[in-house]
């Protein structure tokens, strides 16, 4: 099996992770999300980095879940822990992340783009949640985005659905910058090295103190994960992801 995550070291504390699955647009496969989770991991324990930049291969940094995989009733439940994984591990390493975004990011995408503690994007880039048009729930990037959108805007990404531009993206607090796609690489690195100007343990503390003052609450709502099973396993998930595959609106029954 080719690698599904590479990884490049511009500079010494710096490290790229690239999302390379251009030809399917980066779709978050398994295998790709245990890929990503591990170089993570490896990456904190070896000392390589002390910041990460994502990307993806190709003009889009990624589609979204793997909607073959969503629809096979036998890997539903190992790729929805590797989504989970894949999300915290983003948000709970040391490590400091800064998503560069080109393209567009959907769904499980944009939750990966979320999950990291910045976000340059291109200026010509798009974000979209489609879950509910594929009879999915987005409640494992919803508990990544709700530190980040107020809730108008949140309900507006999930319920209408319609892709929005980088423009308003930054304005709702999913991009901290927007440069024309060419820059969008070259202002994350710029990025990445005013970070290593700070005290290594200092910005360490910082991003533990940034994550406690966003903390959900013990028991004050249901988890994240079940509720992600529980809607792909749904018959609106069912029929949602069997349209997408046949190319045809689903039929939502009544």
């Amino acid at each position: 099996m080719p690698d599904t995550v590479r990884v490049e070291f511009p500079r010494e504390g710096i490290a790229i992770l690239i999302l390379d699955r251009p030809e399917r647009r980066n779709a978050l496969s398994i295998a790709l999300l245990g890929a990503l989770t591990r170089e993570l991991e490896a990456l904190h324990a070896r000392g390589a980095a002390r910041v990460v930049i994502l990307r993806g291969e190709g003009p889009v940094f990624s589609a979204g879940l793997d909607l073959h995989e969503a629809a096979d009733d036998a890997l539903v439940e190992e790729s929805a822990r590797h989504v989970s994984a894949a999300l915290h591990a983003l948000r709970r390493s040391p490590l400091i992340s800064i998503a560069a975004v080109q393209g567009g990011a959907y769904a499980g995408g944009a939750g990966l783009m979320a999950a990291c503690d910045m976000a340059v994007g291109a200026a010509d880039a798009r974000i979209g949640f489609p879950e509910a048009r594929r009879g999915l729930l987005p409640a494992l990037v919803t508990d990544v985005l709700r530190v980040k959108v107020r809730a108008g805007d949140l309900a507006e990404l999930f319920l209408v659905g319609d892709p929005i531009d980088a423009l308003r993206a930054r304005e709702i607090g999913l991009f901290q910058r927007v440069v024309p796609a060419e820059r969008v690489l070259p202002e994350a690195l710029a990025m990445a090295a005013s970070i290593l100007a700070g005290g290594p343990h200092t910005i360490e503390r910082t991003k533990v103190i940034l994550r406690s003052a966003y903390a959900r609450p013990e028991g004050a709502e249901a988890s994240p994960i079940a509720e992600h099973l529980a809607g792909r396993r749904s018959p609106e998930a069912i029929e949602g992801l069997r349209a997408f595959r046949e190319k045809r609106p689903p039929a939502w029954g009544r």
